[in-house]
């Protein structure tokens, strides 16, 4: 059975944690709307000079993780524009996750994408500049302090499992399901997201026994962290230490930088997954290729 990570690395990223890749498009802005009617802006750089005609191809997807399987198109592509509309309603509950992104096409074939960019809110320039420059600091200080990790987005829309899923009620009844690993949706968790860095506070544990004799002898521990919210973090997404491959189930997230509403830097409650935890099972492509570089 597949694992569900089987889109490729580009060439130009095999270097577990690259520098920020040039892009060709230099803002890409969108003004969301809920019942459908978004508008998503883009610039490309002034000194682009691939041939034209340039064809743009609008996407949409849920994880902003370039590499994920769930990017879909929105319309059709279009020649030498510079803004596309799209038409649907994405979103359904309370938590916002849908991201955009652009395609361009030169008149070679040559494919060019923008960086993902949610749909949260919308920033003036100033603003957005002001985001970026939050956020490049803050990871300055991640580089220097915080161990950097993968981060394994779990997923909430897909093919329901065919294992382990109640057909009536749909409810997980193995949460160790190796087709699922307990999500209750195929293959479980999209394309690991690298470069994800959390500045853990020191571990606090204590084993002892339930009072209620229910769970017996327990050893629960709970790892306060600090991380930036791109991509989005969502509660049972899953953290994994790149140098000692501990995993963390992700719990309450409380923001703590915002600029006009849009999240930028959260404190997260963490959760160790016992190593018996289906989560281990999930291979990470670039972290089987550093230890082949080692």
């Amino acid at each position: 059975m597949s694992n569900g990570f089987d889109p490729p690395v580009p060439a130009d990223c095999q270097d577990p944690c690259p520098n920020d890749c040039d892009s060709v498009f230099e803002r890409v802005h969108v003004s969301y709307l809920i019942r459908g009617g978004t508008r998503v802006v883009w610039d490309v750089l002034p000194n682009f000079d691939g041939p034209l005609p340039w064809t743009f191809q609008l996407q949409v997807g849920e994880t902003g993780n370039p590499l994920a399987d769930d990017w879909e198109n929105v319309g059709l592509p279009m020649d030498n524009v510079f803004y596309a509309v799209d038409g649907e309603q994405r979103v359904w509950g309370k938590t916002n996750l849908t991201h955009y992104r652009v395609l361009l096409t030169d008149a070679e074939g040559t494919e060019y994408y923008s960086d993902p960019v949610d749909g949260m809110g919308v920033l003036s320039r100033r603003d957005w500049r002001i985001a970026k420059e939050i956020i490049r600091k803050e990871r300055v200080r991640f580089g220097l302090a915080a161990p950097r990790g993968y981060l394994l987005k779990h997923r909430v829309t897909g093919l329901p499992c065919t294992q382990c899923t109640e057909w009536q009620t749909e409810e997980v009844t193995d949460p160790d399901c190796p087709e699922c690993r307990g999500t209750g949706i195929q293959c479980g968790y999209y394309y690991p997201i690298g470069c994800v860095w959390a500045d853990l506070q020191p571990k606090t544990r204590r084993a002892h026994i339930d009072n209620s004799a229910a769970r017996g002898t327990t050893d629960d521990i709970v790892i306060s962290g600090r991380m930036l919210m791109l991509p989005l973090l969502d509660s049972y997404d899953v953290w994994v230490n790149a140098k000692t491959d501990d995993r963390y189930y992700l719990h309450k997230i409380q923001h703590v930088a915002e600029i006009r509403g849009i999240p930028l830097i959260a404190n997260v409650e963490l959760r160790p997954a016992p190593f018996t935890d289906i989560i281990y099972s999930v291979e990470i492509p670039e972290q089987l290729r550093e230890l082949e570089g080692v």
